[in-house]
């Protein structure tokens, strides 16, 4: 499993404080903080996605895990984006605001059909487990979430960032 992951819808001010740290550990902090905030989680701007982001950024690229991987906008809804940290442990990718709209008519645009075709194609052994219906179901449904989260996004406006740690 690629590690747990999780989506943040970003305001501007905290954004702001966000790329004001330098360090990978500082970023990782701020974004703890974020997260585990009342107004965050009483606001519902975190979106916790576990593993299941692996499949999803999968299905929305090339197969793999390549921030790079894919075609602009879908690659941008996780690991695509300005990449703010990149470790061992822990790795955050920034969407900014001007582009959220963008991803998130994108995200709105992908069909179960072409989704699951996708996850099909998805290399086994790279993925590190089987490809199984269950495994793909949990990952759509995880991904409608997803898309539900970038619409809200898009009509606030704000960045997204999306952080995943391995421990």
């Amino acid at each position: 499993m690629a590690g747990q992951g999780y989506l943040v819808l970003i305001d501007r001010d905290d954004a702001k404080k966000l790329f004001a740290h330098k360090e990978p550990d500082d970023v990782r902090n701020f974004m703890d903080q974020l997260t585990q905030s009342k107004p965050y989680r009483s606001a519902q701007k975190v979106l916790d996605l576990a593993g299941h982001w692996d499949g999803i950024h999968r299905c929305l690229t090339d197969g793999t895990l390549d921030p790079d991987g894919g075609e602009p906008p879908l690659n941008h809804a996780i690991l695509g984006g300005k990449r703010l940290a990149n470790t061992p442990e822990f790795v955050l990718s920034f969407v900014r605001p001007d582009m959220t709209p963008y991803v998130a008519e994108a995200l709105a645009d992908v069909r179960y059909d072409d989704f699951h075709k996708k996850y099909l194609a998805i290399s086994p052994s790279d993925y590190g487990r089987a490809l199984t219906e269950k495994d793909f179901e949990k990952i759509w449904v995880a991904f409608q979430q997803l898309v539900d989260f970038y619409e809200s996004g898009a009509e606030e406006l704000s960045a997204i960032a999306f952080a995943a740690r391995w421990r």
